[in-house]
Parts: structure tokens; C-alpha cells; sequence
């Protein structure tokens, strides 16, 4: 939830200024895995399921950036894919390691 919050933050904080969409997303990434890590108190097992589901929400993030960058024409716009991009982030999240267990099986 904390993920999806902070996305949300950056994309309204991003509203009128041009973004760079893959690197802000791959920062991002990496600043949710350092936040999922230290509110689980764990070590992440790093492995090819951990970089899958990392990858395809980075993807995910990327491809938001992406719309809002392009299709952002107001703030009140930004706010409505904010809240989208959060509530598909928080979802993607909570269904995706299920689906990439079942791919690398």
C-alpha cells in the first residue's frame, strides 16, 4: 500500500515537468524493493522469481510513466491516472507473485 502511495505522490509531484520514464521507473523500482524489504525485516531471496516480479513491475511503472507523460493535460488528469496507476500498482502487487510462480513452473 505504501508502494502504491508513493507512486501516486511521484506521478502528481511529475505533473508539469518533462519525466525521463524508464529511469524514473527503475528508480522507483528500486526504492519499492528497499521499502518492501525494510518493512518486512528480511533479506530478499534473490532469484528468478524475485527479478521477474520485479521486472514486470517495473514494466508496469514504466508503462505508466509513459501514459502520463503523454496524456496528462491538466492536474486534475494527473490526479484521476494517479489514483489509477496507484490502485492498478497495489493489485498488480498483490496478484503478481501467484501469476509469476505459475510461469516459472
Amino acid at each position: 500500500m505504501l508502494e502504491a502511495f508513493v507512486l501516486g505522490f511521484w506521478l502528481i509531484w511529475s505533473a508539469d515537468r518533462d519525466i525521463y520514464p524508464l529511469t524514473e521507473s527503475l528508480w522507483f523500482t528500486i526504492l519499492a524493493v528497499i521499502m518492501r524489504q525494510l518493512t518486512a525485516f528480511a533479506i530478499p531471496e534473490i532469484d528468478g522469481h524475485w527479478v521477474a516480479l520485479n521486472g514486470a513491475l517495473w514494466v508496469y511503472v514504466a508503462v505508466v510513466f509513459i501514459i502520463v507523460n503523454r496524456f496528462s493535460t491538466s492536474f486534475m488528469s494527473t490526479m484521476l491516472m494517479a489514483a489509477a496507476a496507484g490502485i492498478g500498482y497495489f493489485q498488480l502487487l498483490q496478484y503478481l507473485p501467484d501469476w509469476v510462480s505459475g510461469w516459472l513452473s
